[in-house]
């Protein structure tokens, strides 16, 4: 494929239940197995109220987004307009982590946050640095990986490791700082 190509091209692959890569998965401790959700938002700084770029209902309940995440992260003080970029989910609900991951403009590296240990995490950009909320709360060696995209320092992608030192993920997130707001 050409570098300089936006085309985009994956590999299904099928699994069976005796697939011995699915081996590995079970060996896994049962923390790094919890159900969870997460959710990455662009935030574009203003100084009015926060709020969220138009989301139809539909796209509220198949997110699976509550007023609560809203609320939590009005409370933060955040100002301006957020656009939702993406989300994902690994296991069965309930889920017994949350993450809301909250970037204000481009990286110029590649960012690992880690993933909740049950519970609800924020994370959100202040400059160069991500801020976790609540500090204390648990986390596991799994991350969240934020990857800018080489060919355009715009674009930047978000990936959830599936269990610690795998490959095997999903995305959940898409950053476009050149799409206006």
């Amino acid at each position: 494929m050409d570098p300089d190509s936006s085309d985009c091209q994956f590999t299904i692959t099928e699994f069976r239940k005796d697939d011995p890569r699915l081996r590995e998965y079970d060996g896994l401790p049962e923390e790094e197995k919890q159900s969870s959700i997460h959710f990455a938002f662009q935030l574009v700084p203003g100084l009015d109220k926060l709020e969220i770029e138009e989301m139809d209902l539909v796209s509220w309940r198949d997110m699976k987004l509550t007023m609560a995440d809203f609320d939590s992260l009005a409370a933060l003080g955040l100002r301006g307009k957020l656009r939702v970029n993406g989300g994902g989910s690994s296991g069965e609900e309930p889920f017994t982590s949350r993450t809301l991951i909250v970037a204000q403009h481009p990286i110029k590296e590649p960012v690992d946050l880690p993933q909740p240990n049950s519970c609800e995490v924020i994370y959100y950009q202040v400059g160069d640095e991500w801020r976790k909320v609540p500090a204390e709360a648990p986390v596991l060696k799994k991350r969240f990986r934020l990857t800018p995209d080489p060919a355009n320092q715009l674009l930047y992608y978000m990936w959830a490791e599936a269990y610690v030192g795998s490959e095997a993920g999903s995305g959940g997130g898409a950053f476009n700082w050149e799409r206006p707001v």
